[in-house]
Parts: C-alpha cells; structure tokens; sequence
C-alpha cells in the first residue's frame, strides 16, 4: 500500500508493508468542499461575538488600544483578515495612532519589519505602531501578582498601559496547553521569560503528564493556570481566533470573550480535526504539514499523535522544517541514544527532571523543557525520523531519535520494531490533526 504525504509543494509517496492493518481515517472536509470566504467568515464573527460587545459599538475614542499577533512560527494568516479588525476598531471610534501591535514571542527571536509586514499586511501596519516583546529585559514588564497556582504573572509593561487587548491567533492541537488559541497569546505570548520558565513547569510534576494535545481545558491546569490570569489585568480583552484546513485556507472564525469563544473554537476543531481511532495502534506514522517552519514547529506532529499509541509504540515521522533548527541553538552532544534510552527508563519518570537539570546545566527555559519532551519521549518510544533540513552534526548533537536517510528508511528501520500484522496509523496533515481514542482517556 502506498500513502502520500504532503512535501512543500511536492507529495512523499510511502510505500507500506501489506501485512500492516493501516488506519488512515479521511479527515472532514474543513471548507465543506468549496472554497471559503475567509473574509465573510472572519468578518461574521467580529460582527457576533462571544460574550463580548462588539468593537464596533464600543466607545473607543482615545482609548489606548493593544493588538497582540501570535508570531510567524505560527500560520495564522493575519495579513489576510488584519484589515476587517482595524475597520471594527475604527468604527468604533478608536484612533489608529493609539493602536500598537505587538509580537507574541515568548521567547523566540525577534521578528523583523519585514515578517511583521508579511505578517499583518504591509497596509495594516502602515496605519499603526508595532514592537516585539522582550522576555528578557526586566524594564519591559510589569508585575501582576501570581495566580494561585504561584505562577508570576509578569507581562509585558504595554498590557498595563492599555484600555483595550485584542489577542489575534489560531486554534490548533497543542503539546501542554491542549489547543493554541485563546489566552496563550498574552502568557507565554508576552510575559516574562522566568515567568514562563515557573508555568511550564507543571508538565514535570505529578502526574506528570508531558503530553496534553487535545486535553479537555477543564482538566489542564497548563491552560486553566493561564485562563486566570485574566482577572489579574485591568484592562478589556476581546479573541479573534481562526481555524485553518489543510490548504491553510480560514474556515471558521471565533471573536468575543477570550475564555467563551475559545471554547467554541475547541469544539469545532475537535469535530474537524479530531481524527476518531478504535483503539490504540503499535505505530503511528506522522507528517508534519502544515506546521513546517521550523525543527520545533514540525515535530508538534509527533507530540500531537501520541495519544494514538500503545505504551511502547512506534514513531515514523516526516518533518520538513523548512528553516532547520533556526533558533533553537545546537544542543551538547549527548550520549549514544540505547544509553540515554535505558538511563531514562531506569529512572523512571518522575526522576526525569531532575535527571536533566544534572547533566544539562545552564539550558535555558525553552531548551530546558523541549529537552525534558524529549528525554519523556526516549524513554517512553523508539522515534524513526526523515528530516532532509537537518545536518549530520545537528541530527547527532538532538540526539533523541534515529535519523533516517530517506522516506524508505524510516519505514523500513521502525518496521523492525513492530509484530508484522502492525496496527498502524497515518496522519499525513499531523501538524494540525490529532486522534480521539474511543477508550475516552489521554495519554500521560
């Protein structure tokens, strides 16, 4: 059996073995098969939102007004409904010198005037003021207290300095909060990087649970932590969150109240991009489009097919990552993979972190935590990988699975790992779908 998986403008043809039992579960038609109206369906929800007035009919004369855009490691395509927010603003008297964008990055790079051009559109950011965020620089945040899990909620010093916030991103499948979207864009979107470092803690404490793709939000903390900071900012908030198909194109679009129409948008993107499996499999096989930008961004693909596995289970991914490790920096050599590997399951998981904070002192907060992900999945998985972006140096340096020289290989490699009448999954869009087991429970 062949399947194919979209390759940048290309497709990867995969040859299968026959004797594999292969699920490949056709994911709903997102555009309801014909081209959307992105405009219509963006400018539909700004005109009934969730929860919250619309923009349009709020008194926004010299209000100060904050617009904060999820940055270009996310596909969100602004640039393409940008146009219809600044015109509801406008329409509800705001005056366009007080509207500043800003980049939610965490603590990523910085974004040039250029990518933040691509980003909102080359017009939109010609009528307004833009700056990213620095986690870094103690003088460009404020101090909001902490929530009562005792994460500090330190932001950005604009959103205290604001009288309107405007969170601007995409719902997707996400490792720790679930589902992007919502309030992700204010925390970690724009808070302080010790902040960020003290919240992301939590997926290395009981009962620790290092995947959460797909969790219901009521029983994450990683997202109810950041939901209540939203009563620690004065200011009003108001959502505007769009879902994407496989094309990338907008077909469906949530405003409002940030917490209300995010849940919405849970909804629809577990009905569309919720891939129902009958059980869990030996394999799954994973492709990372759409989220292409990076190393990072395409291995979600992996972290997002988990729950499909069996304890033990089998990884065979395609990541394209268009950019390579681009900021990520190159990480110490580490041991040969079967000695890390029995290291890891020796100690069992609750040792893991403090395992790593031994052997890698002086990671920073994000390599620290994508290092924890990928020591959980050492010990958990045997992982097969095609990532063409990669150098030989890079690929030994990560360290956390075996590289494969071409699409056959992997197959060819994980195969060998698995009973020959396999029960096997393909996610050939794995950067945007995630499987709902019908045994009803995550895996942790």
């Amino acid at each position: 059996m062949n399947v194919d998986l979209p390759w940048g403008k290309d497709m990867l043809s995969i040859g299968l073995p026959d004797t594999w039992d292969i699920h490949l579960p056709k994911r709903l038609d997102m555009s309801g098969g014909a081209s959307p109206d992105e405009g219509s369906i963006v400018q539909a929800a700004l005109q009934n939102p969730i929860g919250a007035q619309k923009l349009s009919e709020t008194h926004l004369e010299d209000k100060k007004i904050l617009i904060i855009v999820d940055d270009n490691t996310r596909p969100t395509p602004a640039d393409r409904f940008f146009h219809l927010v600044l015109a509801e603003l406008k329409a509800g008297g705001a005056r366009m010198e007080n509207v500043t964008a800003i980049t939610a990055l965490g603590i990523h790079t910085p974004m040039s005037e250029t990518e933040m051009a691509e980003k909102i559109g080359p017009d939109n950011l010609k009528e307004i003021s833009w700056v990213n965020h620095d986690a870094f620089d103690p003088e460009s945040n404020h101090d909001f207290g902490t929530t009562s899990r005792g994460t500090p909620v330190v932001l950005n010093k604009k959103i205290a300095e604001s009288d309107l916030i405007l969170l601007i991103g995409m719902i997707e499948p996400h490792l720790w909060a679930g589902f992007g979207g919502g309030l992700k864009n204010l925390f970690p979107g724009v808070a302080a990087a010790s902040a960020i470092g003290h919240h992301h803690s939590m997926i290395s404490e009981p009962p620790y649970w290092f995947n959460r793709v797909g969790a219901d939000p009521e029983e994450n903390l990683f997202r109810r932590d950041i939901e209540e900071m939203r009563g620690r900012i004065p200011a009003d908030m108001f959502l505007i969150n769009v879902l994407l198909d496989e094309k990338q194109r907008i077909t469906a679009a949530y405003a409002g109240d940030p917490v209300n129409a995010h849940r919405e948008g849970i909804r629809y993107n577990r009905e569309k991009a919720g891939i129902p499996l009958t059980g869990r499999m030996d394999a799954v096989i994973v492709n990372s489009h759409p989220m292409n930008f990076n190393f990072k961004q395409s291995m979600k693909c992996v972290g997002n097919a988990l729950p499909a596995l069996k304890p033990g289970g089998v990884v065979m991914a395609f990541l394209n990552a268009e950019r390579g490790l681009d900021d990520i920096p190159l990480p110490d050599k580490p041991p040969p993979l079967f000695v890390l590997k029995t290291i890891l399951r020796s100690i069992g998981k609750s040792r893991v972190m403090g395992f790593l904070n031994i052997v890698k002192k002086g990671l920073d907060i994000e390599q620290k935590f994508l290092t924890y992900y990928s020591m959980r999945l050492i010990s958990d998985h045997d992982i097969f990988c095609y990532v063409p972006a990669l150098s030989q140096k890079e690929i030994r340096h990560l360290g956390f699975f075996k590289n494969c020289g071409s699409p056959g290989e992997v197959i060819e490699k994980g195969g060998r790992k698995l009973p020959k009448n396999a029960r096997v999954a393909v996610f050939p869009d794995g950067g945007a779908t995630f499987p709902i087991i019908e045994e009803g429970h995550m895996a942790i």
